[in-house]
């Protein structure tokens, strides 16, 4: 928790790296009188949006050759009086500039996000767009920037305008009931009421499906590799990553806890994760690691599951009978027993085995797999495995190098694919955005409910306020003190 004032405060703006011009932005009210010492210009000279060419030092030192450009208020990105200053951009340069100013005046150092939270507190930005700034700065891909850009320029806003708008309409032909029910008939009040929440339902809804359309956290997925101990998600692990990350062996339960490493691919960043083998054991440590591999699992966006036919456990796979697997892996093909023990245990490699066509994934054909391509090597139909129904299954080895490449291949072009369908449906990503949608709308089944089976108005209005609430938590209106710290603790300093 951070100590806030209305102290005029100061922060680096830009890369903190070495670059030609850094931006050091001060904001406050009236401080140009205070700071003028340091500048080789009188600053009420200054025209606000112009920029002016100055020298900065104390007493008879030059620090630094700067351009100011004053914004004044309410005219600037927080309502604020703004001066940026743009200063040669080594790091040691700028923090000897800003402890300049800290140590020898009243301004502080800005904390994560303090502009932009003064900007909403000036009414500049709403909940929704500085959320929108949010996942702006923190995009891991061209669709999550272009989403924080589309929230930021008010396109969510509008959406989240309508459904209060729509609410507070339905809350007025609630109330005429109770005031003026003799002045406008029950006819006409009945008529009002239908319309009115028929339209807020419908907007509800809309957002509802909206928010459906993924189940993933979208903004940095989650690609899981999962398997019995000893399976070769490890190996895959490293072949994805063209690097040794994690530890191979031929022991089994070598990776105790989860792995992970941030890939692109494409133009968007995943995190990749090798998690512990799954199975039965004693080991306190290596059974915390299984608990924590099943829960990174449930939340991936892209499983991915590994078998070694020579290790198999039917107990394994029913486990995991309510888990979709996006592809399976058989490992080892290059062990002399491989065929046999797919044969024994009952299991084939097809290609195409689940309910998508091999399209939907790209123009990926049998004949790109080379060395990968699916033979058939039982009976066995693949529903025996249960509800796992994974799209493609894939023999592989480790240590074929030919193997390695367009295994990798077909598991990023999977990846993307199936990422690129799930955006085209416009998903929401700010999670906040997505359990307030979800909770609008179990209240307002319940409020549905409500006015269905009772009658007495009170009850009716009471059970309304309650999904106000919601919906004024949601656009911002009701601003819970811990969504805020949790924003802008993830805001870059200075913005």
């Amino acid at each position: 928790m951070y100590n806030y004032d209305d102290k005029t405060i100061i922060a680096c703006s830009s890369g903190n790296s070495r670059c030609a011009i850094s931006i050091i932005r001060i904001s406050g009210k009236d401080f140009l009188d205070e700071i003028n010492s340091f500048f080789s210009i009188e600053l009420s000279s200054l025209t606000p949006n112009l920029a002016k060419f100055c020298k900065i030092h104390v007493d008879d030192k030059v620090l630094d050759e700067a351009v100011l450009t004053y914004f004044k208020s309410p005219h600037s990105y927080n309502g604020e009086d703004i001066l940026e200053i743009s200063v040669h951009g080594n790091p040691i340069n700028v923090r000897r500039i800003i402890k300049t100013f800290t140590n020898n005046s009243s301004l502080r150092e800005a904390y994560p996000g303090e502009f932009s939270l003064r900007a909403m507190n000036n009414k500049k930005l709403t909940l929704a767009q500085v959320e929108g700034l949010d996942l702006l700065l923190n995009a891991n891909s061209v669709f999550s920037l272009d989403q924080g850009l589309s929230i930021l320029g008010g396109d969510l806003k509008e959406k989240f305008i309508e459904l209060h708008s729509a609410f507070l309409n339905h809350k007025s032909s609630l109330e005429l009931g109770f005031d003026f029910l003799e002045d406008v008939g029950e006819e006409q009040f009945n008529k009002n009421f239908n319309e009115s929440v028929t339209k807020l339902g419908n907007i509800i809804g809309s957002l509802y499906e909206q928010r459906n359309r993924s189940p993933y956290n979208l903004v940095k997925p989650k690609i899981c590799l999962v398997g019995l101990p000893n399976a070769g998600k490890s190996s895959l692990f490293n072949n994805l990553l063209d690097s040794d990350r994690s530890i191979v062996s031929d022991i089994a339960g070598t990776t105790r806890d989860f792995v992970s490493e941030d890939i692109y691919i494409g133009e968007s960043l995943y995190t990749l994760i090798d998690t512990a083998g799954i199975r039965a054991t004693e080991d306190i440590i290596e059974k915390e690691g299984v608990k924590r591999s099943l829960s990174i699992l449930e939340n991936s966006f892209f499983k991915i599951l590994l078998v070694n036919p020579s290790t198999f456990d039917k107990d394994f796979y029913e486990d995991l009978a309510n888990v979709s697997f996006d592809l399976i892996i058989f490992s080892h093909s290059d062990d002399e027993g491989f065929k046999k023990s797919l044969s024994k245990n009952g299991l084939s490699i097809l290609q195409n085995i689940g309910p998508i066509e091999p399209s939907d994934f790209g123009p990926i054909e049998p004949s790109d797999f080379g060395s990968i391509e699916p033979t058939n090597f039982g009976p066995i139909e693949p529903a025996d495995l249960g509800p796992i129904e994974p799209k493609i299954e894939i023999s592989y080895s480790a240590n074929l190098k030919s193997s390695q490449k367009q295994l990798n291949n077909l598991i990023f072009n999977m990846i993307s694919s199936k990422y690129l369908k799930l955006i085209d449906f416009d998903p929401v990503l700010i999670e906040r955005h997505s359990e307030s949608i979800k909770l609008i709308y179990e209240k307002f089944e319940e409020y549905k409910n409500t006015i269905k089976n009772i009658d007495d108005i009170s009850i009716i209005s009471s059970e309304l306020n309650i999904l106000g609430h919601c919906i004024s938590e949601l656009i911002g209106i009701i601003s819970p003190d811990n969504v805020l710290h949790n924003i802008f603790d993830n805001f870059c300093i200075g913005k």
